[in-house]
This record gives C-alpha cells, sequence and structure tokens, in this order.
C-alpha cells in the first residue's frame, strides 16, 4: 500500500505538479491500508451477504470497439474530486488512461457522466 502511495504522489506530482509531504503519504497508506483491510475481513465474515455469484466482472468491448471505464472519488475536506479514466481494446488491452483532479466537489452520478 506504501509504494502504492509513493508511486500515485509521483503521478500526481508529474500530471497535476501536486506533491504531499511524505508524513501525508504515509497516512494516506495507513488509511488505505485500514480500509482495505475492513472490507476484506467483512467479504472473509461474509457480513457483506456478496456472493461470489453476485460480483460483477469486467467484460471486453465487442470486436472493434473501445471501452472506457470511469471512476470518480472525493478526498475528504479538500473540496477536490479525482476522476480517473481507462480506455481498454476488444482484446482487453490498454490503450490509454487519465487521472484529473477537479477543484469542485461533484456527485458521483455527475462524476461518472
Amino acid at each position: 500500500m506504501l509504494l502504492w502511495c509513493i508511486w500515485h504522489n509521483r503521478n500526481d506530482k508529474l500530471w497535476n505538479d501536486n506533491v504531499q509531504m511524505p508524513r501525508q503519504i504515509g497516512r494516506h497508506a495507513f488509511d488505505a491500508w485500514n480500509d482495505w483491510y475492513s472490507v476484506h475481513k467483512l467479504q472473509r465474515n461474509n457480513v457483506s451477504g456478496t456472493t461470489e455469484a453476485d460480483l460483477v466482472r469486467w467484460e471486453k468491448p465487442a470486436l472493434d470497439w473501445v471501452k472506457c471505464n470511469v471512476d470518480v472519488a472525493f478526498v475528504s475536506g479538500s473540496g477536490r474530486t479525482s476522476m480517473r479514466l481507462c480506455f481498454r481494446d476488444n482484446s482487453g488491452h490498454f490503450m490509454a488512461g487519465m487521472t484529473q483532479w477537479q477543484q469542485t466537489v461533484i456527485s458521483s452520478v455527475e462524476g461518472e457522466a
């Protein structure tokens, strides 16, 4: 988790000229690890009620089509929204991607639309 946060910080500096202090990166890694652990602990105990049959799996687009997957996240208290895009071809191979920060907070529905 720490390595992912360091990598993410590097990309944020490269693409958005935004950099976090090492302590912030460490705190983010700690919080992300706790979130990940909590979710997997719930899944292991089956408290979530989700079965393997309920999981949505990514599917390749049709021949000669490109699929764009979108994700939006909010940084609590920052007034910022992060949007990510990932384009894949009909073989499932990565073609292009993008991460962008917005200085406004929009809803999940607006962001993903």
